[in-house]
């Protein structure tokens, strides 16, 4: 019995409170993600609706995948818009991060029920 308690205690002295400390703090993955209001097929809706993909380069058969990455503030907004990996073509990589910029605000993540800051990553698609 007292081998028991001579390591028990020390455990929960070292207890972490999963509660979100720092309100700075970006999750990749909260309880709660963020969404794009009306889920994930609105958001392929709105994209396919706002996306100015150059004629030019769509007839001459460029195209490719942007992936970007964003913040979604905890009021749902999008801020630190930047290409995580591109199509290696600056004006498909351009449309990209301007469609996102024209995105409504978000539902923000959670943890424990408390609004968090949260990264996402958003594939966009230029198919010739």
């Amino acid at each position: 019995m007292l081998f028991g308690m001579i390591f028990s205690a020390p455990l929960m002295a070292f207890e972490v409170d999963p509660a979100p400390q720092d309100s700075s703090m970006i999750y990749d993955f909260p309880e709660k993600m963020a969404q794009f209001p009306g889920g994930a097929d609105a958001m392929d809706l709105f994209i396919r609706k706002n996306l100015n993909y150059p004629t030019d380069l769509k007839n001459g058969g460029v195209g490719g995948k942007v992936y970007v990455q964003f913040v979604v503030e905890k009021d749902g907004s999008i801020t630190n818009i930047q290409v995580r990996r591109s199509s290696r073509n600056q004006f498909l990589d351009k449309e990209a991060v301007n469609v996102v910029k024209k995105m409504p605000n978000w539902e923000p993540g959670s943890v424990r029920g408390k609004k968090v800051r949260v990264k996402q990553t958003v594939p966009i698609a230029f198919i010739p």
